[in-house]
C-alpha cells in the first residue's frame, strides 16, 4: 500500500470540514423523513415557521384535523413524522415522473 502525505492550508482545511459536515446533515435529514427523527416533537411555533404560515392558518388546519397534533392544556405539538407526511401529501409531481 503506497501512502502519500498531502498539505493544505488552514483556510481549505476548515472550508472542506465544514463542507463535509453540511453534506451529512444534509444526508441525516434525507434519512430522516419518517426514520429516527419522526419522533422529535416540534411546537406551534416550529410547525408556523416550517410551513410558513401563521399561527392561524396551523389553528384551520388542526380544526380541519389536516395534521395530527397533541395537546397538553394550551401547548400543541406535533411530531416530525406527522408534518413530514404532511408535507409528502401535498406533493405535486412533475409531469415527468410517473
Amino acid at each position: 500500500m503506497d501512502v502519500k502525505l498531502i498539505t493544505i492550508t488552514s483556510d481549505d482545511f476548515e472550508q472542506l470540514r465544514t463542507d463535509l459536515i453540511n453534506t451529512v446533515r444534509e444526508e441525516l435529514a434525507k434519512a430522516n423523513v419518517g426514520g429516527l427523527g419522526a419522533d422529535e416533537y416540534l411546537t406551534s411555533k416550529e410547525v408556523c415557521e416550517e410551513l410558513g404560515i401563521s399561527s392561524r392558518q396551523f389553528q384551520k388546519y388542526r380544526d380541519e384535523r389536516r395534521i395530527a397534533f397533541s395537546q397538553f392544556g394550551r401547548k400543541i405539538y406535533v411530531r416530525r413524522g406527522d408534518l413530514n407526511a404532511f408535507i409528502a401529501s401535498h406533493r405535486i409531481a412533475s409531469r415527468y415522473e410517473q
